[in-house]
């Protein structure tokens, strides 16, 4: 009998242990969880809006849908991914425009930090033109490269 209270002690002392280092753990884990940046929130919620907004289109009028798929999967060569707005985008490798894209993204809520980025990426794209040869279209008027 002695034996089996011993056992019985030493399973339910094993559990309160096992649940106690469960309840730490949890409460340790949500001390590292950073609350999200505002810049994270904002994109997020751009995210859902747009989202949103094309539910809106599929339920209101599913051929215009169907057409807006159709145009984004057929697009012309180098207009494909939303590359059409970046100037001298041909110029550019993948990763080339996914940075300009991130540093375009970044700089939206400064428009003075925005117009100089626009306006140094003009200048290396009209210099690396001119090295391969190619002629750029002039830079859209305003600076907005987006």
């Amino acid at each position: 009998m002695k034996v089996q209270m011993t056992i019985g002690l030493l399973v339910a002392s094993a559990l309160a242990l096992t649940s106690a280092s469960a309840v730490a753990q949890g409460r340790h884990g949500q001390d590292r969880a950073s609350p999200p940046q505002p810049a994270q929130v904002e994109r997020g919620q751009r995210d859902f809006d747009r989202d949103r907004a094309r539910d809106r289109v599929r339920v209101d009028d599913p051929a215009q849908d169907r057409q807006q798929d159709r145009d984004r999967i057929h697009a012309p060569d180098g207009t494909q991914n939303g590359n059409q707005g970046i100037y001298g985008g041909e110029l550019m490798n993948a990763q080339e425009r996914n940075q300009y894209r991130e540093q375009l993204r970044l700089t939206e809520s400064d428009p003075k930090a925005r117009s100089q980025f626009l306006k140094q990426h003009q200048e290396k794209m009209q210099l690396r033109a001119k090295e391969k040869n190619v002629d750029l279209p002039d830079p859209p008027a305003g600076g907005s490269g987006d």
